[in-house]
Formats: structure tokens, sequence, C-alpha cells
């Protein structure tokens, strides 16, 4: 089954569930439930497919995190596209870079964005286009060879980033019930990597797939260690992964920061072994895993 139809389902199975809660995001809706995410999909899907976006064509998402970031994501595959995952942060040659490059059709930004992406033969389209609720939008059909996003990743030895295109059947088998990686419909799992990165893939849709809630931590929560601490406890936090640098540096100050964790995944590097046995002496999450591999793989390994 395709991402938008497991989510589809948990839409029909919870419609009063939160989906994605952004707290302390200004100018964006602080939550949505399945069905609001369902619904606001349906509606940019809509303007998307009106202006002739269908199966295999490639849009560009220059989204900040948060509950309309998700939607537009979710709102690409319902149209059978793939996205092409940018972070409104990173510089804006190498954003450019990407779009030129990818061939996306069409770039998702903010209004206040547009320019930045002007000259590339790409429509800039606004979320804030979708219309009022009508009629549910079909999401069309895809095959596990069809591409569901594209990330572009360093290239090794320099040069110009180059993109990885994940299709469907990857993404699948990272979602797939008993997956080791998967979380539970009671989970609540960190949304804090780039936009731009294929961790945010997992994040969201090993969430979404499960029925669980996505909650999107703000940047300036890991401005310190006990920040972030505080941050994981208050939200009730289950699950997030982290890349090593970064497990690293709060370890380093705060080795309990994550013991209110069920699982840890640490991605992006190889954890140092003296900084993992302080965790494990400190209060360990029930689960620390280090997984490599999703950027070209959509998959993880152990």
């Amino acid at each position: 089954m395709s991402i938008s139809g497991l989510i589809e389902q948990q839409v029909l199975a919870h419609p009063d569930t939160v989906a994605v809660h952004a707290p302390g995001h200004p100018g964006d809706e602080v939550s949505l439930t399945y069905r609001e995410l369902g619904r606001a999909a349906d509606r940019l899907a809509r303007v998307l497919a009106a202006r002739g976006i269908g199966r295999g064509d490639l849009v560009a998402t220059s989204l900040r995190p948060g509950p309309r970031w998700v939607t537009a994501l979710l709102a690409v595959l319902r149209t059978g596209a793939a996205y092409v995952a940018l972070d409104p942060a990173d510089p804006l040659a190498h954003r450019r870079f990407v779009v030129g490059d990818s061939g996306a059709r069409t770039v998702l930004a903010e209004k206040a964005d547009a320019l930045d992406y002007a000259g590339l033969g790409a429509a800039v389209v606004s979320p804030q286009e979708a219309g009022a609720d009508g009629e549910p939008h079909r999401a069309v059909p895809v095959s596990g060879d069809d591409p569901a996003y594209v990330c572009y990743t360093a290239r090794s030895g320099g040069g110009s980033p180059v993109g990885a295109v994940v299709p469907h059947r990857a993404l699948g088998e990272l979602l797939r019930p008993g997956s080791a990686f998967r979380p539970g419909p009671d989970d609540v799992v960190a949304q804090a990597a780039s936009p731009a990165s294929a961790a945010s893939a997992f994040e969201i849709w090993a969430t979404l797939a499960a029925g669980a809630r996505l909650t999107v931590l703000s940047f300036d929560t890991f401005a310190g260690p006990e920040r972030l601490r505080r941050a994981l406890v208050d939200h009730g936090v289950t699950v997030a992964l982290l890349p090593a640098a970064r497990f690293h540096r709060i370890v380093r100050d705060r080795p309990d920061a994550f013991g209110s964790l069920r699982a840890l995944l640490v991605g992006g590097g190889v954890c140092d072994p003296h900084q993992v046995r302080r965790v494990l002496r400190a209060g360990a999450p029930r689960r620390l895993l280090q997984v490599y591999g999703a950027a070209e793989t959509g998959a993880f390994a152990l």
C-alpha cells in the first residue's frame, strides 16, 4: 500500500487523534488531527492537480517544519508525484541548484520566499492557495518503483550534491508493521531533522503510518542539553532520531537527557562507545540504536 493509503487508513480509524503537533511555532497551526491533516492535504492536492501535477512529476518543497510542511508533503504524494526536499534555511544557491538539477516542475514555498526560485522555469505555489473543503481528492495510484521523494546529499570527495531517488517500495519497507524502527500508535515522535534530510522522511512517514503523533521541535529546543531534556519530557516524546554529532554534544553535558524515551535512534555517523556507556550508566532509553543508510536507500540498517 502507498504512503498516502497508509495514512488514509489512520484518518478513517482515528480521525480525532492528533497527527502533528508544533508547540511554540508562531504563524503555523498548533496541531492537526488526522482528519484535519487529510482534509488539508486534499485541498492542496487539488490545487497541484489543477496545475497538471501528477504521477511521475517532481515537486520541490521549501517550507519550514510544522503542520503546513507535513500537509504539503502528503498533498504531493496524493497527486502521485514525488517531493524534492529543501530546507529554506539552507543557502539560496544550494536550493536553486537542487530545483534546477532535479527538474522539479513546481516549488511549494511561502509567498515571501517566491522570488528565491524565480527564473528556474518552475511554478511557485503557496500552500495558502488551497481553498475551502470540497470533494475529497482521490489519491493517484502509484507502483513500488515510482519515486516517493528525492534527497540531495554531499558527494564523496566534494563537488556538487547528488540527488538520491527513493522509491515507494524502499520507503514501504521502513514502514511495514513489525519493523524494528516503526513507532507504535501510542508513540510521540520528535521531528528534529532538517526538512532536506532523509531522516525527516522517517520521522514523518513512520509516525503517521502508525497512527502516532509527530511533535515538531523548534530549532531553539536544541540550544542546550537541559532545554532538550525538558522538552522531551514536557511534550511526552517517546521516540527520537538524532545525528551522531548532536548526540555526542548533548551527552557530554547531560548523559541522562534521553532517559525518558522508549527509543533513541542515532545516525549520520559512528557513535562514540565511551559516550554510549555514559548514557547507559546515567539512565538510558529503553532502546538505543545506531542506524545508517537512510539517505541512499530509504531504509535503516543496524
